[in-house]
């Protein structure tokens, strides 16, 4: 069972992790602006059809920086849960459940939309939780 919290925890580091390095980019790089001039400066003006209080590029930022929280506070719920009440990761279905779909939805957003990296990231700590659900209920 310990090595299946381990694997769990390592899972949740990972999560942690990728949320800070997402947030961080998103504020101190240019990591998450479009290469080409003309589209910042567009994006950085124009507004979408629901609220003209915000421009695309404002919209833009909050989107990466709720995307990093959350990632961040999955991470760190679940490695909380992990370290005080362990004993609830496996006796409820829900807690059992959410350790499951959660990271694979993760996994097929960053495929279907993202690149390679977080991909990796993410399918990696999707098979740490699911191997470590395993290692406990076993």
């Amino acid at each position: 069972m310990e090595i299946g919290i381990n694997l769990i925890q390592v899972a949740c580091f990972i999560y942690m992790l990728l949320g800070f390095v997402h947030a961080f980019l998103t504020l101190f790089t240019k990591a998450m602006e479009p290469t080409s001039s003309e589209v910042l400066a567009l994006n950085k003006t124009s507004h979408s059809f629901i609220t003209a209080k915000t421009t695309l590029w404002l919209g833009g930022i909050g989107f990466h920086l709720s995307h990093s929280l959350g990632l961040f506070v999955f991470g760190a719920f679940y490695f909380a849960l992990s370290v005080e009440y362990p004993e609830i990761i496996w006796t409820s279905k829900f807690f059992s459940a959410a350790l499951i779909i959660v990271p694979l939805s993760y996994v097929f957003l960053s495929i279907k939309y993202w690149f390679i990296l977080p991909s990796l990231g993410l399918g990696l700590a999707s098979i740490f939780c699911i191997t470590g659900l395993v290692y406990i209920n076993s």
